[in-house]
């Protein structure tokens, strides 16, 4: 099993890669910026956002690049470029379970999960030594589900989402990889993002994609302890120094193995 990929945070924000005058501003804001290769670029500027990725000086600790997918000609290209310049994180879109990750040694990899195969197949993708994070691309996983809303439909257009969401969070729990949530698309909806950032907070996901600077504070606070959680762990913590027994009653809550563990995890995230 290998290490997760490793971020200083929960706000994981795309740039797109033929506008380098942004990069500085994402990288300043985000806890890892994704420089984006595939969506963001159009077809016909694809070898020339390549060439602008090769002319930048960049930090290989605070980016990482989505290539294009395997199904496409500019795969090689763009891992060429990410290994020129000593990026060390690549993110795979459209990810499934037969893509040769085998050949991305040396490179911590960022499964996009974004079809319905790849949903399926996430733990047999999860289980690869190269990955080290997965995450959910809900905008083109909505579309390959052919999912929509309509005025009268009683079942939310979202509940697929939900499945998928679910089978992602525990493939990644069972092989240890860090669990990225999709992008919150509408830029100025705050209450919709904090919404969304506060319910995958709630589910257990280490953080959430970004497409602009703005959404990163909302997305770190949605995913930070509270300053009441974190007074209930040091309690917890204190308590358990000062006993010699396993188990005890704190403020009428049983304190075990399992409750000092979470309480050590907040410390861990919040201080």
């Amino acid at each position: 099993m290998t290490t997760s990929v490793t971020a200083a945070g929960p706000g994981w924000l795309f740039v797109p890669a033929d506008r380098p005058e942004r990069y500085g501003k994402a990288i300043a804001a985000a806890d890892l910026t994704i420089i984006d290769l595939e969506d963001a670029v159009r077809p016909e500027d694809k070898d020339s956002a390549r060439e602008l990725l090769l002319s930048s000086t960049l930090d290989p600790e605070r980016v990482c690049v989505r290539i294009n997918g395997f199904g496409t000609t500019l795969a090689a290209p763009d891992l060429d470029a990410v290994r020129e310049c000593a990026i060390t994180r690549v993110m795979i879109p459209m990810a499934e379970a037969d893509h040769p990750f085998e050949s991305l040694t040396g490179l911590e990899v960022i499964a996009l999960i974004e079809t319905a195969r790849g949903v399926i197949e996430v733990d047999r993708i999860a289980a690869h030594q190269q990955v080290g994070a997965l995450a959910l691309g809900s905008a083109d996983l909505a579309l390959n589900l052919r999912t929509r809303s309509t005025e009268n439909s009683t079942v939310p257009a979202s509940d697929p989402i939900a499945y998928a969401r679910t089978r992602v969070l525990y493939a990644a729990r069972a092989y240890g990889r860090l669990v990225i949530d999709s992008v919150h698309t509408a830029v100025d909806d705050d209450f919709g993002l904090r919404g969304e950032a506060d319910a995958a907070a709630a589910q257990g996901f280490d953080g959430k994609l970004a497409i602009h600077p703005r959404q990163i504070d909302p997305i770190r606070l949605a995913f930070a302890p509270t300053a009441q959680d974190l007074d209930w762990a040091r309690s917890v913590m204190s308590e358990a120094r000062s006993r010699s027994t396993g188990a005890f009653v704190l403020n009428g809550e049983l304190v075990d193995e399992v409750i000092i563990r979470r309480a050590e995890l907040l410390l861990a995230h919040g201080g």
